[in-house]
């Protein structure tokens, strides 16, 4: 989750304003025949490029979801990769039609950008650092270069709060390489993605996860404002999705663990759905 400040992801986004009216999105894309979307291609486990070259991961399999549902085969689908600080810039810009990458729902990024009503998993961030490191709390951060996303909405709680000295990269393996090049003393990155990492070989006798999620936030898939129609399609994809357990099963199937926030969401989309 999937990330430079809020204020900053923002701006950027007000950059590339949305266009005034896109009522009829939903029909452009069936026309077109194919659902473009914003995916993570470097982040394991929810989107990533596997040993065959193919896109995989926890949100990749939503992405198809919702392709399946809105056209008819989850192979309608085209994939562009982005970044936690391009994403909301690429959407405005009519580069793609919806993000699934580890977005995190705040209140600055839904002035522009409307969100999927389904919150389909609960994300925050951890630190990673060497075994013999000491801390005890995050102020422990405080004037420590710490390793991060650009664009990550934790960015002005680590600077401002905390006070650490943030380096910031675009993708996860300069992340990795800065700080196994000593670059930084450790890592402050999304839980899901540390937690996996620290378990390579490599990595987990060398690191540990210091210090436990900071906060939780919602993560869900992201469209352009003024969708309905598209945003409805999108929501009914995702929904179904969950009614069908495919969430609960990806959560297994890319070792994510069982959580009871997905669970439920499962039971109320079949409630929903009158399954």
């Amino acid at each position: 989750m999937s990330t430079v400040a809020l204020a900053a992801v923002a701006g950027a986004a007000f950059t590339f304003a949305a266009p005034a009216a896109h009522a009829d999105q939903l029909e452009r894309v069936k026309d077109r025949g194919r659902l473009i979307v914003g995916i993570r291609n470097d982040y394991v486990p929810f989107g990533y490029i596997d040993d065959a070259g193919a896109n995989v991961g926890f949100e990749v399999d939503i992405a198809k979801a919702v392709a399946k549902e809105m056209l008819g085969s989850e192979d309608a689908i085209e994939y562009v990769p982005v970044v936690a600080s391009n994403r909301i810039e690429f959407l405005n810009a009519g580069r793609i039609d919806v993000i699934f990458a580890t977005l995190g729902v705040t209140e600055e990024r839904g002035k522009v950008i409307d969100f999927t009503d389904y919150y389909y998993m609960m994300a925050g961030m951890v630190l990673l650092a060497p075994k013999d490191a000491e801390y005890s709390s995050w102020e422990d951060i405080r004037g420590k270069k710490i390793c991060g996303s650009q664009g990550n909405l934790y960015n002005r709680m680590l600077t401002e709060k905390f006070e650490a000295d943030l380096v910031l990269f675009t993708g996860t393996a300069e992340i990795y390489n800065a700080f196994e090049t000593g670059r930084c003393d450790a890592i402050a990155y999304d839980g899901p993605n540390l937690n996996m990492k620290v378990t390579e070989p490599g990595w987990k006798d060398k690191y540990k996860i210091a210090l436990d999620t900071i906060d939780y936030v919602p993560i869900a898939g992201g469209v352009r404002k003024n969708e309905p129609e598209f945003l409805a399609a999108v929501n009914k994809g995702i929904e179904k999705a969950e009614a069908a357990d495919l969430l609960v099963e990806g959560e297994e199937k890319y070792s994510l663990g069982k959580s009871e926030y997905v669970a439920k969401r499962a039971e109320e989309a079949r409630e929903k759905l009158g399954q």
